[in-house]
């Protein structure tokens, strides 16, 4: 089986990424998993292909807060 396609879903509120299998056709609808609005997909130039190596290398990891909570359950209660 080939890899999905993602192409992006016109509706505003939405704009997630949606799955494609086999061949994306620019005139063809789709319906989007996440709103089910139908959107027609876009030139090519919208269109990216799911590729977790080029996703994951670029992204920087989260800041960690500067002051971390309190753990309030490190006292144990004296018996």
């Amino acid at each position: 089986m080939s890899s999905p396609v993602n192409v992006k879903c016109n509706n505003p509120d939405c704009g997630k990424l949606n799955p494609v299998y086999g061949d994306v056709f620019p005139g063809r609808e789709y319906t989007c998993v996440f709103c089910g609005q139908l959107f027609k997909a876009q030139p090519k130039s919208d269109v990216e292909t799911a590729d977790k190596g080029k996703r994951v290398r670029g992204k920087k990891p989260p800041r960690q807060k500067e002051s971390r909570p309190q753990n309030r359950n490190m006292r144990k209660p004296l018996l």
